[in-house]
């Protein structure tokens, strides 16, 4: 009896764990950018990056997409598929900070925002996402803008992980 017991328990657990970790890493996206045009294309930037810790053997090819907008395909040796993104960086008080837009068919076209440090030699960047706590909404740009410079230097506005790329 002890035994069905748990195993009940574990029908409810596992799906609930499961969702945690899916949910756990989601970094904060947004239905509009911070704002609708980019600084312009930095070539530092370009190139083919991977995670520090490269576990999934994935790897990310940086082009210019236009002057101000980057397109940034991912791929891994478990897809042939890439996963195609366009971004562009939007300079708040001086920090750079990534708008990074799903072009994937079954994407809804949000944002996600991530603080973007560039070491001075190109050869690392470290992402640091805006969390998903973020319960506001944003109809402009310049409200977004504001709101992100406002709590920008507070503990609670990035994930406590971040993302760190080397350039090949």
């Amino acid at each position: 009896m002890k035994g069905i017991n748990t195993l009940s328990r574990l029908k409810w657990i596992l799906p609930l764990v499961a969702i945690m970790f899916v949910l756990g890493g989601c970094p904060y996206k947004s239905d509009i950018p911070l704002d609708n045009i980019g600084k312009k294309i930095n070539p530092a930037i370009l190139g083919v990056w991977e995670p520090r810790s490269n576990s999934s053997n994935e790897k990310y090819t940086i082009t210019k997409d236009n002057e101000t907008t980057y397109k940034i395909s991912k791929t891994s040796k478990s897809s042939t598929t890439p996963t195609v993104y366009k971004g562009f960086i939007v300079e708040i008080e001086g920090e750079p900070f990534l708008n990074l837009q799903d072009q994937g068919e079954m994407s809804d076209k949000g944002y996600y925002i991530y603080k973007v440090e560039l070491a001075a030699n190109g050869s690392k960047a470290t992402l640091h996402a805006v969390t998903e706590n973020i319960t506001e909404k944003f109809t402009t740009g310049e409200e977004f803008r504001a709101f992100v410079k406002k709590y920008k230097g507070l503990s609670f506005f990035f994930d406590k992980t971040t993302e760190e790329y080397l350039k090949d």
